[in-house]
């Protein structure tokens, strides 16, 4: 067998993570559990001061945009991910795997693989029914915090480093300004030109 190869990291990194449930079983049963991953993720990124830019939970696998400020990127998604199946097993009543294999990460070193990455995150939810035109109102994105659409209750979302990005200091041009390049990038289903 394969040694696995080591993760990508740096100190300064800004990264795009992503997580996926084994096939049979769904990451996310239900709103509640969403909420709690969300829950860990906010507990994690301030007791590590870290960065949250952009995430989008959906059923059998999560993206966020995190930029560790220099601490550990395993450290940090291993410690949710792993307090997230406990909670999981507990409540379900099952033992073993949740995730598909350990957590994916890229780093985001440029300005523009930064806001691909983010309109990417934010239009997931495209291909859930009911919100293929309508991915801002899609409760376990970031994107309708961004848009003003929802609050975000939890205060885990920095939305200035986006909007540093775009170079637009007032809210309302950079919702306007934000909100369009997002949905230009509707359908682009790969990252890999970045």
């Amino acid at each position: 067998m394969l040694p696995r190869k080591a993760r990508e990291k740096h100190s300064e990194a800004i990264y795009h993570v992503m997580s996926r449930s084994i096939s049979e079983v769904l990451l996310f049963r239900e709103d509640e559990d969403k909420d709690y991953y969300l829950k860990l993720l906010k507990f994690n990124a301030q007791k590590y001061k870290c960065s949250v830019y952009a995430y989008c939970l959906m059923d059998n696998h999560l993206h966020i945009q995190l930029d560790p400020k220099g601490y550990d990127i395993s450290r940090f998604m291993h410690g949710i991910n792993t307090s997230y199946v406990h909670y999981y097993n507990r409540k379900y009543k099952r033992h073993g795997h949740l995730f598909q294999e350990r957590f994916q990460s890229r780093i985001l070193d440029s300005d523009r693989y930064n806001l691909v990455v983010s309109a990417y995150i934010h239009n997931n939810p495209k291909d859930v029914r009911g919100y293929a035109n309508r991915v801002e109102e899609y409760k376990y994105s970031s994107f309708g915090i961004y848009l003003g659409i929802r609050k975000d209750h939890r205060r885990l979302i920095d939305t200035s480093f986006i909007q540093g990005l775009m170079g637009v200091r007032k809210k309302r041009n950079f919702v306007s300004k934000y909100q369009s390049f997002v949905m230009k990038q509707k359908n682009v289903e790969s990252l890999k030109e970045c």
